[in-house]
């Protein structure tokens, strides 16, 4: 899960990241779908590998260093003096207990967002969730969508150029109803061969797009194309 390409490699830098995430996510976190309720867990959640990384780990980690150090000592050290044995180190009171996969949990809610309607690169800047490799000045994508007929029944061709891109987020709606995600795809021809939502009811197929890089959406919605869907 470190490969997520927003997220820094070092503990330290982590950590200065995690920091701001709590600190604006309250702000941004709404407009892409992120409740109080959410907010206020993930604020304890990843409180809670703050302080594992910055409080408790150096002190036992120390603790070690220093028990080892004893250890060898004993064994084949000189001097004539009694040597103390080592103590733990206090730190300051632990959290409830924890739950495993605070980052996990964290990676999930940044990739909700990404694929929420209110979700745009200037939010995601904001929260420190874009790669700044993939902060680039492009276009969003352009794309057919055509339907088309065989004796097995219907379907619907959606086709993009991906250019320089890994692939492409297809969200789509039915009659007009809310945005939901078809799926992302590395390729640039995609099939949508869902039956009708009502059988032998005709219906309209909304479909957008935004790019996929690096296991993430980002760039802005293209514009909609709909497809009349049905006899």
């Amino acid at each position: 899960m470190y490969s997520q390409s927003y997220f820094p490699k070092t503990e330290a830098e982590r950590v200065a990241w995690i920091l701001r995430y709590l600190e604006t996510l309250p702000k941004f976190g709404p407009l892409m779908g992120i409740g109080p309720e959410e907010i206020t867990f993930t604020k304890g959640d990843l409180g809670n590998y703050v302080w594992a990384v910055t409080q408790w780990y150096p002190i036992v980690r120390q603790d070690t260093l220093d028990n080892t150090a004893f250890k060898t000592l004993i064994a084949t050290g000189t001097g004539t003096d009694p040597v103390p044995v080592p103590t733990p180190r206090p730190f300051p009171a632990p959290p409830a207990p924890i739950i495993p996969g605070a980052l996990n949990r964290m990676f999930n809610q940044v990739q909700r967002m990404k694929l929420h309607p209110g979700y745009a690169d200037g939010l995601g800047r904001e929260l420190g969730i874009v790669a700044v490799a993939a902060v680039v000045d492009d276009p969003a994508p352009e794309f057919t969508a055509v339907l088309e007929r065989d004796a097995k029944g219907f379907r619907v061709y959606i086709h993009c150029t991906k250019r320089h891109h890994g692939g492409i987020v297809v969200e789509s709606r039915i009659n007009g109803g809310a945005w939901e995600l078809y799926g992302h795809f590395t390729r640039g021809s995609v099939y949508d061969d869902r039956p009708l939502a009502v059988p032998h009811t005709p219906e309209s197929r909304d479909y957008r797009l935004c790019w996929w890089d690096k296991d993430e959406p980002h760039g802005d919605w293209s514009a909609v194309v709909t497809v009349l869907v049905g006899d």
